[in-house]
C-alpha cells in the first residue's frame, strides 16, 4: 500500500498510474509490479461485486463482517478491480476498533484480478463471492467515473478510513448514490459488510429470480479461482466457471 494510484480523467477516459498488479504462487508473491493503464469506460461491459466474509476480533462468529469490491469488465483489456480499504503501514495489520479512531488512512486500490482476487483466496485462504451487478450500461459508465474522482480526490484531499462511516461499502454506496440518488438507501450492510450482498439481491442490484441462498451457493468462486489462478487467461477461465454454476439448474 506504500504507492497511491494516480488518476488522471479526460472526459470518457481514465488514466490510472501505479494500478497493483502481484502475482501469487502457493501463498506468497512471484512478481510485484505496478503498471499504467488507460480505461476508456465506452468498453466497459459488466460490473461485478465480489464479497468477502472474514472474522476479526471482536467479531468472531459476527456475519456482518467482509471486505467488498467492484470487478469492472473491459471489451479491450483485462478486467480492473477497485477496492476501498484502511491504508496501513508496513506490519501493520487491521484493528476494527482502531478503524473507528481514524487510525487508518483511506486508499481506493486499483489492482489486477490476478492481484487482488487471487491473493485473496491463495494467500489469505479466504472465501470469495462473485456477484454480477444488474445495472444499465451507462450506470456502469457512471459508476467508474464516480470511483475515479473519488479515487483522484484522495491525492489532494486525503480522508481517514473509518470502521462504521467510510469503510469498504459505504464508499462504494457513496458513489452509487452519486449515480443515482438513493439507489442504496442506510442500511446494516453500510455498517456491517457482511450483509451486501443480501440487502443487493433485496434492492434487485444483483440477481434475484432465485432464492438467495442458491444464488450465494452458486457465487461462491473460491473452488474456480483455486483451479485457475495461474493459468494465463485466468479472468476468463473465472467467469466460465462461475457462468457455468449461475447457470445450473
Amino acid at each position: 500500500m506504500d504507492r497511491l494510484p494516480q488518476i488522471t480523467i479526460k472526459g470518457n477516459s481514465v488514466e490510472v498510474d501505479d494500478t497493483r498488479d502481484f502475482h501469487y504462487m502457493l501463498g506468497s508473491p512471484v512478481s510485484v509490479n505496478y503498471v499504467n493503464r488507460i480505461f476508456d469506460i465506452n468498453k466497459i461491459e459488466r460490473v461485478w461485486f465480489v464479497q468477502e466474509p472474514f472474522t476479526i476480533k471482536p467479531f468472531t462468529g459476527f456475519k456482518g463482517v467482509a471486505h467488498t469490491y467492484f470487478v469492472f469488465d473491459f471489451s479491450d483489456q483485462n478486467p480492473v478491480v477497485i477496492s476501498v480499504e484502511a491504508r496501513r503501514e508496513k506490519g501493520e495489520t487491521f484493528d476494527a476498533w482502531r478503524g473507528l479512531l481514524n487510525q487508518y488512512e483511506l486508499i481506493y486500490v486499483w489492482g489486477s484480478e490476478e492481484d487482488e482476487t487471487v491473493r485473496r483466496v491463495i494467500a489469505e485462504h479466504n472465501k470469495l463471492y462473485m456477484y454480477p451487478l444488474t445495472i444499465s450500461n451507462n450506470g456502469a459508465k457512471q459508476l467508474f467515473l464516480q470511483l475515479a474522482q473519488a479515487s483522484l480526490n484522495l491525492e489532494s484531499q486525503p480522508r481517514f478510513y473509518n470502521t462504521l462511516t467510510s469503510n469498504c461499502t459505504n464508499e462504494l454506496a457513496k458513489a452509487a448514490n452519486q449515480v443515482k440518488a438513493n439507489a442504496i438507501p442506510f442500511n446494516i450492510a453500510l455498517n456491517f459488510p457482511g450483509y451486501a450482498d443480501e440487502e443487493l439481491y433485496k434492492l434487485g442490484f444483483i440477481p434475484n429470480n432465485i432464492p438467495f441462498e442458491d444464488l450465494k451457493r452458486r457465487s461462491y468462486i473460491s473452488d474456480i479461482v483455486g483451479k485457475n489462478y495461474n493459468k494465463a487467461d485466468f479472468s476468463r477461465q473465472l467467469r466460465i466457471g462461475l457462468q457455468a454454476n449461475l447457470s445450473a439448474n
